[in-house]
């Protein structure tokens, strides 16, 4: 498949920040790069010593988590490593499948998910979640010269025959199987992929959270894709603990509380989703 060159255009850089500003706006009142020293793909059954905080990542995500290189990077590997400091510890980053990720947090493989991951109530049965960081929700990623027939967000695929593509597991997953009776759903396990069968005229929407659509448009925008900035589900972004790990649930929560005390949240929030 040829490779498709990114080039943003500006209009919908700014009709991106009107929604991600939205989000940021909305969070909880509550809520809230150093080098990366010791992050490595070794397998979660290795455990490192107590110096290292173990960040569970799908690292497949961006801008808020992916791999550029050898090197993780995104937003929560920039709060990782901050929040690694913060504990006097280096950080450990664990990468797997999404469906790996709580699991492995159950059986003391790692010790943290930083990973985009939204609070729900099936997970909170699991895992405890840290303060939400940002406020997010589904939205749709379509063909630009299609655009018209899903102005209506979630609703245009209400009934239809759409070829809805969606990542497995995950709260797009959920709310499109349990809200779509009878939807034509063709799973993916990474998001990238996702967007190139889009291109490629083999789905007709991508539904995904709101930052990394917004991000997969604008560097797609060669490529004639657009989002539909109507937030279809309002979901918060956390990160996902042991039950048992109150200790570090705490820390996190300081940590997040902080950062917002402090006013470098934001600035850390724009410096990977510049459209906000």
């Amino acid at each position: 498949m040829q490779k498709r060159l990114p080039f943003i255009n500006i209009t919908l850089v700014f009709l991106c920040a009107y929604l991600l500003a939205g989000l940021l706006a909305c969070a909880p009142s509550g809520t809230p790069r150093e080098s990366d020293l010791a992050a490595s793909t070794e397998p979660a059954t290795k455990v490192p010593p107590p110096s290292y905080l173990r960040v569970g990542i799908t690292a497949n995500a961006p801008p808020l988590i992916y791999k550029n290189g050898k090197r993780f990077d995104g937003l929560e590997a920039d709060l990782a490593k901050k929040l690694a400091r913060h504990l006097g510890k280096r950080v450990k980053f664990v990468d797997m499948d999404w469906d790996e990720l709580i699991p492995a947090l159950e059986a003391d493989k790692i010790d943290i998910i930083m990973s985009s991951m939204s609070i729900t109530k099936a997970r909170q049965y699991r895992i405890a979640f840290s303060n939400p960081y940002l406020r997010s929700g589904q939205i749709l990623l379509v063909r630009l010269q299609e655009k018209a027939r899903f102005a209506t967000g979630i609703y245009s695929l209400m009934n239809s025959n759409y070829r809805i593509g969606i990542i497995k597991d995950t709260t797009g997953d959920l709310f499109i199987t349990s809200t779509i009776n009878g939807a034509k759903v063709k799973y993916f396990t990474d998001p990238a992929d996702a967007v190139e069968a889009l291109i490629d005229k083999d789905i007709d929407v991508f539904v995904y959270d709101a930052p990394m659509i917004c991000h997969f448009a604008a560097v797609n925008e060669n490529n004639k894709l657009s989002p539909i900035l109507t937030l279809a589900t309002e979901e918060y972004l956390a990160w996902g603990i042991r039950k048992d790990n109150v200790q570090l649930l705490e820390q996190a929560n300081a940590f997040l509380g902080d950062l917002k005390e402090n006013q470098q949240l934001l600035p850390m929030i724009r410096a990977r989703i510049p459209f906000m």
